[in-house]
């Protein structure tokens, strides 16, 4: 997460604390100014998702695979990323990637869905390795949530 997400991220969580502690009724306990942040920073487990390379396998945490994913799918110029899952087998090997994107207006649904195809199967080969599973092998499924006036609304 770069440095101004990290900040408006942090801006956002204080500006929410704050707004729960307004509208607590009363009788019941304030929300103390950094309980959201420690919970915020608790940890999350991450499925594995398998990679193979030269030396062997690996396993990498699927929040990894999903940042890596992220900023393939923000390079595009006509879509933003809003959500991005992975889903596994019982051998962690990826079977399924949803990416639900947030696009501008005027964009041509579908050559934006096979863009956003092509650039999370490259990213998902060099993440991956050898493991990564071949375009018709991995289910890439694409969800336009939102449309917006400009992608400048979004970033």
């Amino acid at each position: 997460m770069s440095e101004p997400d990290r900040a408006r991220g942090e801006e956002v969580l204080g500006l929410a604390a704050a707004a729960l502690r307004a509208h607590t009724e009363e009788g019941w306990v304030l929300a103390r100014p950094g309980l959201l942040e420690r919970v915020r920073r608790a940890f999350r487990p991450s499925a594995p998702v398998l990679g193979t390379h030269e030396l062997g396998d690996f396993r990498v945490a699927a929040d990894v695979v999903v940042d890596g994913l992220r900023t393939a799918v923000d390079a595009l110029p006509d879509a933003a990323a809003d959500r991005i899952s992975c889903s596994t087998g019982d051998d962690d090997r990826l079977e399924a990637v949803l990416v639900e994107v947030v696009v501008a207006f005027g964009t041509h649904l579908p050559a934006l869905a096979g863009r956003v195809r092509s650039v999370v199967t490259a990213r998902l080969r060099e993440l991956l390795g050898d493991a990564a599973p071949g375009e018709e092998a991995v289910e890439v499924d694409v969800h336009v949530g939102d449309v917006v006036r400009t992608l400048r609304e979004v970033r």
